[in-house]
């Protein structure tokens, strides 16, 4: 037994000496960020991330395209050249990407916290070893030393522009900064400060634990603040800020597996009722067919969006009326209305569009057919089919769920009535006649357009193509996949990509004076819009083969899960 004590105590100090040699754990990064942020963006291991963009083919491919070089010349890159260039003249470098990657380190994060001024916080974990080899160390001595928690950094300011940097390394990790403050709470907060961090703002915890595990990067949203701020408003570019504005809080997680990129949201709303439309979209995901270029389903929750969608892909399909941005309104005549202040909601920038009675009338008829059955969810099924003359042929299929069953003679006659606001009479004389479409029995209206339809008990199948109607007729039976969807779509993009090539250069080509070998530049010097602008878009993204989003609510949480499937 008095052996044994020396053995005890040789024991015991040995885990003592491990103890003492073990690191303790990283903090969490979010707990290093003074409270208040807008967006916060975190990666556990943010060099690689640049490590792999940067030798990325579509990092080379979008660089060298006219997609690119439309948007070096707009006023949001003008905008944040200059902001990067008056950076620089604080720090006394231009970094680029080797710079950037130089500090990158493995747990990283950037919090923003002023949208128009640009201003940030970054924090990333990084040997001294590699910190001493950057550009941002070697350049130390042009700074200003200070102190806050008990930590050196260093500081400079521009004269010129009054930008600010300001950096610090301590317990390996990197902090910089565009304000002195940011980077001094931070240090207090590494120190053990007191001070409220990102990590306690309700936004974000809350955010956080509505969302799976993070991926290799995640985007953390204080969307109540972000909304109110005049940069969001100018210059977010999907222009859909009252969507935003019903959620208030969100967190998207980026991970890369089995050759799909995944990107999974969680976005916080305030508590609505339980959409009872769920299962009528996941059934209706079911019947897309392999011939799809392009799908959505979702829940109907006015009639008259299924009666204008129905109306535009099937019955009167035409071009939406677009004016090109860079032309000037026409000056008014000396006899027009100026208009006066209870004019506000008048728009002054476009011609008004004339009345179109038979449009009317067919939406009209399309709204009684949606609302006869109680319609409550709709898929949209389109492709483009390749043709050997000069049009590519766009086929459409759409399918309404019912609340009971179709009536024929209650779906010809609403169809017959929206077709005819549009069609000639002396076309519709034969009315409608049965055929097949594969396999498939159907009825056929022809018109102006190709109209079809088929019933298969709550399910109404609205078509202008044989071929698709027969592929998503084929569907039916299918096993719907798993989850209460409340919106779900897909875009086949190397399906489509070809065909849609072809459609932009005729559009553009259509809008311009030249010759469509020449280029086709517009009078403004920028590429065609569609054919080389957004085209070069689509062929720096070419390995993306298909995307598909799915949406369900889950109480108070919308969850969003984007797949971004790549080809070879």
């Amino acid at each position: 037994m008095k052996r044994a004590l020396p053995v005890t105590a040789l024991l015991l100090a040995a885990a003592g000496y491990v103890c003492l040699q073990t690191a303790p754990p990283a903090p969490d990064p979010a707990t290093l960020m003074p409270s208040g942020a807008l967006l916060y963006l975190e990666a556990p291991d943010f060099g690689r991330l640049l490590r792999d963009w940067d030798a990325s083919r579509a990092k080379a491919d979008w660089l060298a395209s006219d997609n690119y070089a439309v948007f070096s010349r707009s006023n949001l890159f003008s905008k944040l050249s200059g902001v990067y260039s008056q950076y620089g003249a604080a720090a006394g470098f231009f970094p680029g990407i080797k710079s950037v990657t130089e500090i990158a380190g493995s747990d990283s994060a950037l919090a923003l916290y002023g949208l128009r001024d640009v201003e940030f916080l970054y924090v990333s974990r990084i040997a001294d070893a590699d910190l001493m080899k950057s550009q941002l160390w070697a350049v130390r001595d042009k700074f200003e030393r200070r102190q806050a928690g008990g930590v050196s950094f260093f500081q400079r300011t521009d004269p010129a522009s009054r930008r600010t940097v300001a950096f610090a390394f301590s317990r390996s990790h990197l902090f910089l900064a565009t304000r002195t403050d940011l980077l001094a709470q931070a240090l207090e907060l590494l120190a053990g400060g007191a001070g409220p961090s990102l990590a306690s703002d309700r936004w974000y915890r809350e955010a956080v634990a509505a969302a799976q595990g993070p991926g290799e990067l995640r985007l953390a949203m204080n969307l109540d603040a972000l909304v109110k701020t005049a940069a969001f408003r100018s210059y977010w570019v999907q222009g859909n800020g009252a969507a935003v504005r019903r959620y208030w809080a969100g967190v998207a997680d980026v991970k890369r597996s089995g050759g799909n990129i995944t990107e999974s949201r969680v976005l916080l709303h305030a508590p609505s009722p339980a959409s009872g439309n769920s299962a009528a979209v996941s059934s209706l995901l079911a019947l897309v067919p392999p011939e799809a270029g392009l799908y959505k389903a979702w829940g109907v929750e006015d009639s008259s969006e299924a009666a204008a969608l129905i109306v535009a892909k099937l019955i009167a399909p035409s071009p939406a009326r677009v004016r090109d941005w860079r032309a000037a309104p026409a000056a008014p005549s000396p006899d027009s209305h100026a208009g006066s202040e209870g004019d506000l909601e008048t728009r002054i920038d476009e011609q008004p569009l004339a009345e179109d009675a038979g449009i009317a009338g067919s939406m009209a008829a399309a709204r009684a057919l949606v609302d006869q059955a109680g319609a409550h969810a709709l898929l949209l099924v389109q492709s483009s089919a390749p043709a050997e003359g000069t049009f590519v042929p766009m086929s459409s299929t759409i399918v309404l769920a019912g609340a009971g069953e179709w009536d024929r003679d209650s779906v010809r006659n609403p169809l017959s009535s929206a077709a005819g606001k549009l069609w000639t009479t002396s076309q519709l004389g034969a009315g409608w006649v049965g055929e097949t479409a594969g396999r498939h029995s159907v009825e056929r209206l022809d018109g102006l357009g190709t109209l079809m339809f088929a019933i298969r008990g709550r399910l109404l199948f609205l078509a202008n193509d044989s071929r698709l109607l027969a592929a998503t007729l084929d569907r039916v039976g299918t096993a719907a996949p798993a989850g209460a969807l409340t919106y779900a779509a897909g875009f086949r993009h190397s399906r489509e990509r070809a065909n849609f090539e072809r459609i932009m250069a005729a559009l553009d080509f259509a809008g311009s004076t030249g010759d469509p070998e020449d280029g086709q530049e517009s009078r403004a010097g920028a590429p065609a819009f569609f054919s080389r602008n957004i085209g070069s878009l689509s062929r720096a993204l070419s390995k993306v083969a298909e995307v598909r989003v799915t949406e369900e609510e889950r109480g108070a949480a919308t969850l969003q899960t984007v797949v971004y499937r790549l080809g070879q």
